[in-house]
Order: C-alpha cells, then structure tokens, then sequence
C-alpha cells in the first residue's frame, strides 16, 4: 500500500523576497476516480496498524529524497516526523531519514524537520532533534499552539521555527479574538527565539495576518497548493511584491490615522486635566460632562497608589466607585514608561489596545501627570476601524504625541 502514497510539493514563501524559499513534501494519494487527495489523516488511523502507518511514512520521505536533485538552488526541503515513530526505533544511532539523506548525497542543512504536535516521550524527543542538528539540519515545531499546550517542547527542544496554522487558531473564535491568538502565539514564539512560519494562508487577509505576525514564511493555496512538482522559485515573486505594497499603502494610512487620533486623545485629556486642577471635590467633577470616549478616568500618586476613586462614564454622567481606592498601578508597563520618560511632565503615554474586562469594549488606556503629586489615568475608548488583522498598529505610542504644556 504504500506505493499508493507519494509527495507532492507546497511552496513556502520567504516575507522579504517573496520567492520561494523552500517546499514541505505532504502526502498525496489517488482516489478511485482518479481524484488526486491528501492522504495525511491515513498516518493517524488507529484502525491501522501502528508499524503499517511507519512504513507509509517512511515511503513518502524516500520518495520525497529520490527527487531532491530536482530541488532549486539556495531552497530547502520540509519533511514530517510524527514523535510518534520514534517510540518504535530500534536505536537513535541508525535513523532511517539519516540513512535517506546520505544516499540521496544531498546537504543536510537544506532540510528541515517538522516535529509533528502529537503526544510522545520528551525525553526521546530531545535525543533525536540533536542527532538531526549534528548533521546541520533545522527543526520546526508544526501547528504550535494547537491542541496541548507546546510550550514545554519550545523550552527542550529550541527548535529553529514554529508553524503557526492559522486557518485551525482562527476557528471557533470571533475575528477579534482569533486574530489576537495567532498574533500572541507568533509574539511567544519570537520571545522564545523562534522564527514564525504561517501555514494556512488562503486569503489576502490570512498572508497580512502573517505579516502582523513578522511570519519569516508564509505557506497556502493564496500562492499555491502542493504540486507533483516544486515550481520556480521566482514565480511567486510579483504577487507577494503586489500584496506587500499594499499591506504597507494599508498600514501607513493607518499609522496617519492615529497620529490625529492622538492629537484628539491629547485635547480631551488636557481638557480633563484643567478641570482636575481647579476642581477642588470629587462632587464637583460629577459636573463635568465627559468625552464620549472616556470610559473612566482616576488619579494616582507618583508611587502608583490610586487616591481617587474611579469616575466610570454612562449614560447619565459619571458615576463614582470606589472600591478600587487604594489599589496601586504602578507595576503596569505604562506607568513606569511615563516616569522613566526625559520630559515625563510634558508626556501622553498610551497602553496597546486591549479588551476592557468591564464593558467588554477596546480600550487605550492613557497616562500623563497633572501636577506634581498626581497622576492622570484614563481608559478610553479605542475607537480604530481598521481590519483586525492591523490590530498591532492601532496603539498611540508616546512618541506620537507632541510634547504638552506644563
């Protein structure tokens, strides 16, 4: 059966060039009718026996090495390997895909190796990712972030890429929530000094979620599905070209947004700090008719501690709560980037935009000082339009703010 079994090549695309950098070998199989399929769910059948499956596999990798002197110049060659094979070695001195690349008398580090997310023996795991890296190969951890959690298997194993699958993290979440995954997912794996992968990128939209992602490489039918073939690799050069420059003519009409944007968030929080300087009561800021896009403001003293109580926005003007009296924000990143700042008195600093666990609505939370005893806080409404997957650019960095009076 396994003759029935062979590769085809999906092309991955390299962000900064837009050519193709390499090809990962997927399965394929022919249907009764003629019908070119997937044959990928067949290495996941518990119905088969576990040795039958390893040996469809390992057909499809020596398939995969008896065409790799058709492989393009400066690419490289993705292949699978399930942890769940390696349970059923003999040793780790003799693996079969070693063997498979010094027969096929090909360069080690143009392969990478796609560890496969499925439950397996760490430990094993860790002794055959080295014995791959001695040979010069690279290592990729597919589908991070699917299923269990895969944090463990990035701190062992230190693999050189991550593939994020983002048809499968959008899926069962609402585009604000599934786009703020897969970008929290990329943003993780960049911490941990990996570098992103995006797979699944079918549409414009999915390939600029990529990019928000600083994805090194993209992967999907937007540019090809896997092919008999491994196409050339300058054939996809134009229409990355094409989206990039849009992407950018997308981001920077939005980055020109925020600046008037911050200009207006800057008018109504000096607005607000003139009334705070001269109104002498809480009772008499009830007075004050706020901003549609205030959603509370409160004070804190320079080493953080909240000594008002917060002044939340309705329908019906502000209304006072104060329980979160005496609570100390000092520890958030705004906070001390204010104070950390040159020309701290003269300074707006925004937080990037989040969810308000409150009224479940976008928010920025503004932070600037009004004398010096006091220090403003205000969570405003993020009011950006823009396609979701621009989200990341829809913070107000400091910088963006000219400098107030004092």
């Amino acid at each position: 059966m396994a003759s029935q079994r062979f590769p085809f090549y999906q092309p991955i695309i390299e962000t900064a060039t837009g050519r193709i950098a390499g090809y990962e070998a997927l399965a394929r199989t022919t249907e009764p009718g003629g019908k070119i399929v997937s044959a990928g769910d067949s290495f996941t059948d518990q119905l088969v026996p576990i040795l039958e499956r390893i040996e469809w596999d390992r057909s499809i990798r020596r398939q995969t090495m008896e065409q790799l002197h058709l492989l393009p110049p400066n690419t490289f060659i993705s292949i699978n390997i399930s942890p769940e094979w390696i349970q059923h070695l003999d040793t780790l001195d003799a693996l079969p895909t070693l063997e498979m690349v010094e027969e096929a008398g090909v360069d080690p580090a143009r392969v990478i190796i796609e560890i496969t997310e499925s439950e397996g023996d760490l430990h094993l795991l860790e002794q055959l990712v080295n014995r791959y890296r001695e040979l010069g190969m690279q290592v990729a951890l597919d589908d991070f972030g699917n299923g269990y959690s895969q944090l463990d298997r990035i701190a062992v194993l230190k693999p050189d890429y991550v593939k994020l699958n983002i048809q499968h993290l959008r899926e069962g979440a609402d585009a604000g929530r599934g786009v703020s995954l897969v970008q929290q997912l990329s943003m993780i794996a960049s911490r941990l000094g990996c570098k992103v992968m995006c797979k699944g990128v079918e549409t414009e939209d999915d390939f600029f979620l990529a990019l928000s992602c600083q994805a090194v490489c993209t992967q999907g039918f937007l540019f090809s599905p896997a092919q008999q073939n491994m196409l050339d690799p300058e054939s996809t050069v134009e229409k990355a070209s094409e989206l990039l420059n849009y992407y950018r003519d997308m981001a920077t009409e939005l980055v020109a947004r925020n600046h008037w944007r911050a200009e207006k968030a800057k008018g109504e929080l000096l607005g607000l700090r003139e009334v705070l300087r001269t109104t002498p009561s809480d009772e008499e800021l009830i007075q004050f008719v706020p901003s549609e896009h205030f959603l509370r403001f409160y004070i804190c003293d320079l080493s953080g501690n909240q000594v008002s109580p917060n002044f939340e926005n309705s329908d019906r003007g502000w209304i006072i709560n104060e329980a979160p009296k005496g609570s100390n924000w000092s520890w958030r990143p705004y906070f001390f980037e204010l104070l950390g700042a040159s020309d701290l008195h003269s300074r707006v600093v925004f937080s990037a935009p989040y969810q308000d666990i409150h009224s479940g609505k976008q928010a920025q939370t503004a932070v600037m000082f009004i004398d010096e005893q006091r220090i403003l806080l205000a969570d405003m409404l993020d009011t950006q339009k823009a396609n979701e997957t621009l989200s990341g650019f829809s913070a107000m960095p400091a910088s963006w703010v000219p400098g107030l009076e004092t």
